[in-house]
């Protein structure tokens, strides 16, 4: 065993020396590896500058009140409740690279702000519970590295946005696809690329549709129904004006028993809305002048035919339907009549502007009109189904 003399100093000034040549060749051995190579922690391969193979720890702040940042937070969690709040940002020149994630907590009912520039915009806005943002400063402005804050996501958020400008923020497409909205995964509401916007029950074709020129359409099952009311014109042989009650008041046109063949004439206009080709249903409002058995003959001549500014079309020869009411009755009770006994005025072929010349009668002294008594006309309209709110052009759908 070499035993070493400390009272010997030659000795101790050798050993000196060794000792300080392999310090200094050991730190210039590891200053070379540091300058030249990958630092890992938990791994002997690292391929970044600096790696860590597991978690890092970052200290976390919980703030309630207004607040300054600085260097001694990193994540910051907003438990302010129902008081509003700013968190300001430090002066982003003296921080480059600085990191901080803030939370607005899930229990926070009012808003925290906070200040700075961030993204080119002045402040952000956590405008609901548990937004948060992780921000990082470049030496000129704070950077949003990640968010679920409706502030800066250009998203739609499920309960609206804030902040957007009309004409610029927009729901919708930027090339030609057309946009369909759904619910319960069936489409609602599509938008075509050209401007054709259909409502409803789009898969089975019964919607409604704004077309691009603005024309309101009702297709499939989609049906609207209005009436045409026309006015009765006297001619020969036309039924009496008389009072609903005793010598005074209203008067109404009377059918009259015992006075034969009783008639009003009119004539009935198309309008554009109407469905071209579907049936229409002329009926009458009446009142029985008196409580009785009976019944009452009603009858309905019609002539129906188009317009064509290029062929104009013949009237053809009247069609008569004849339908039959029975009683008894009670007088001065408002009753409905179909004209036709519920089937119609088939409207094949015929198109809008096209013109009904009629005539409604009744004959008292036929075999199947057994009321002893006058019946009073209130008003003769036509059901009929429309597709639009008016037409194209004048006199074409």
């Amino acid at each position: 065993m070499l035993m070493i003399n400390p009272l010997n100093e030659p000795i101790m000034k050798s050993v000196s020396k060794i000792y300080s040549k392999i310090s200094w060749f050991s730190f210039f051995f590891l200053f070379v590896f540091i300058a030249t190579a990958q630092v890992g922690i938990g791994t002997t391969t690292p391929l970044s500058t600096f790696e860590v193979n597991g978690s890092v720890g970052q200290k976390v702040n919980t703030i309630t009140a207004t607040t300054t940042l600085d260097d001694t937070y990193g994540i910051v969690i907003c438990n302010n409740g129902s008081t509003a709040i700013t968190v300001t940002l430090p002066n982003v020149a003296l921080c480059t690279g600085r990191v901080y994630t803030i939370k607005r907590n899930a229990t926070s009912t009012a808003n925290v702000t906070i200040a700075g520039t961030i993204d080119g915009a002045t402040n952000l806005v956590m405008s609901k519970a548990g937004e948060a943002v992780t921000l990082f400063s470049n030496g000129t402005e704070w950077k949003a590295a990640s968010t679920n804050n409706s502030s800066l996501s250009s998203d739609w958020n499920l309960t609206g946005n804030a902040g957007t400008t009309p004409g610029t923020d927009f729901v919708g497409t930027t090339d030609a696809q057309d946009l369909v909205l759904k619910t319960n995964a069936t489409s609602r509401i599509n938008v075509t690329s050209a401007g054709v916007t259909t409502i409803g029950d789009i898969a089975g074709g019964n919607d409604t549709k704004i077309e691009g020129d603005g024309t309101l359409v009702f297709e499939g099952n989609a049906e609207v129904w209005d009436d045409l009311r026309v006015s009765l014109d006297k001619g020969s042989n036309s039924a009496s004006l008389q009072y609903v009650w005793g010598s005074t008041g209203p008067q109404i046109w009377y059918f009259r028993n015992n006075e034969g063949l009783e008639m009003m004439s009119f004539v009935v206009q198309i309008p554009h809305s109407w469905k071209e080709g579907t049936v229409i249903y002329p009926h009458i409002h009446w009142i029985p002048n008196a409580s009785r058995t009976g019944n009452v003959e009603w009858n309905l001549d019609y002539s129906w035919q188009n317009y064509d500014a290029t062929t104009p079309q013949v009237f053809p020869t009247f069609t008569t339907s004849t339908v039959v009411t029975t009683g008894p009755f009670v007088a001065n009770t408002h009753r409905i009549t179909s004209l036709t006994g519920g089937s119609g005025l088939d409207g094949t072929g015929k198109k809008i502007s096209s013109v009904l010349i009629c005539r409604i009668w009744r004959n008292s002294s036929n075999s199947a009109d057994t009321y002893g008594d006058d019946a009073g006309l209130l008003s003769l309209d036509f059901h009929y189904q429309i597709d639009t709110v008016g037409s194209r052009e004048q006199y074409v759908k």
